[in-house]
């Protein structure tokens, strides 16, 4: 059953990508998708670097209050998780040159494994998993996956522990992306590369759908990644961009369709949306795929290295 967290978790933040305290208003949010807000959340841009971003935002160590038992990543339906099994086979696939053995591969907020179950499917069974939380890690387990309950925060790994983190939908989470990373950083071995996907705030869906564009997901998502605000966060932390893919389904368009109609009220409407969703993806996926052609997908995937340190560049 959703529930709606007190006021009180929330808090006052300042720009991730930049520090600077300095917000211009765009928009006000409301949890479209599982109605967890006591109040609608403000969007804002930071009048220094222009990332934009949610405040308040849950206080750290309150987040699960907004992640219901019904949330997507926790729980699939036997269709959905038929369907979401064929893209991430296709995108371990697309992907296998980094993953392949012998390269050890850290997922960063696996859910319950269903992505670091097909990179062992198809081959590679040096994968571990970090999930904070504990019913999705234990999931994961139960598929006889390494996933240990905790975050880059509480969880040790020593220096160079691994050839590739993954964080897949992961980013736009946490409350310090730049640290995350840092830490990511130190974990990977010389060499070693990170994988990101993250929804696009830059997508004609984004600028289609507003307030309604389920990239946006508030409280979850408390960050608005564009490509150029991903590349700066992975330049400052030490990384260099290697590619930069735009997805080509039509989730978010279906998804934007649903939530539009439940901020009208039209309930009905959006359970008939709601019945036919997955045609509604592939109807929408030509959208998608011209989107993605214009570099303006909802849905982006970044790969980029880790830069040798000074010391290191100089030896």
């Amino acid at each position: 059953m959703t529930m709606t967290a007190d006021a009180t978790v929330f808090e006052h933040v300042p720009c991730a990508l930049c520090g600077a305290d300095d917000p211009d208003p765009l928009a006000w949010l409301d949890d479209l998708r599982f109605g967890t807000l006591p109040f609608p959340l403000q969007l804002v841009a930071c009048r220094r670097c222009g990332f934009r971003y949610l405040t308040p935002q849950p206080r750290p160590g309150c987040e699960q209050a907004f992640y219901p038992d019904e949330y997507d990543p926790y729980h699939r339906t036997s269709l959905t998780a038929c369907a979401r099994r064929i893209l991430l086979r296709r995108e371990v696939h697309a992907l296998w040159p980094l993953l392949a053995p012998p390269r050890r591969i850290l997922e960063v907020g696996c859910a319950t494994g269903e992505l670091l179950q097909v990179i062992r499917e198809a081959g590679n069974p040096d994968v571990v998993g970090l999930e904070p939380e504990p019913t999705a890690a234990e999931t994961a387990r139960a598929r006889g996956l390494t996933v240990l309950t905790g975050t880059l925060a509480t969880v040790q790994f020593a220096p160079g522990s691994f050839d590739v983190v993954l964080l897949q939908h992961v980013l736009e989470h946490l409350a310090e992306p730049r640290r995350a990373l840092e830490q990511i950083r130190l974990l990977l071995r010389p060499g070693g590369s990170v994988i990101i996907w993250v929804p696009n705030g830059a997508s004609w869906a984004a600028t289609v759908f507003g307030d309604a564009w389920m990239g946006y997901d508030p409280p979850r998502h408390r960050s608005v990644f564009t490509p150029a605000t991903l590349r700066q966060l992975l330049a400052e932390t030490g990384f260099t961009v290697l590619e930069e893919h735009h997805e080509w389904h039509g989730l978010e368009w279906a998804w934007g369709l649903r939530l539009l109609a439940r901020r009208a009220g039209a309930h009905r409407l959006e359970r008939s949306l709601a019945r036919f969703h997955l045609p509604l993806i592939l109807l929408a996926t030509p959208v998608a795929a011209l989107a993605a052609l214009a570099r303006r997908s909802g849905r982006i995937r970044l790969i980029a290295r880790r830069r040798p340190s000074d010391a290191q560049a100089m030896r």
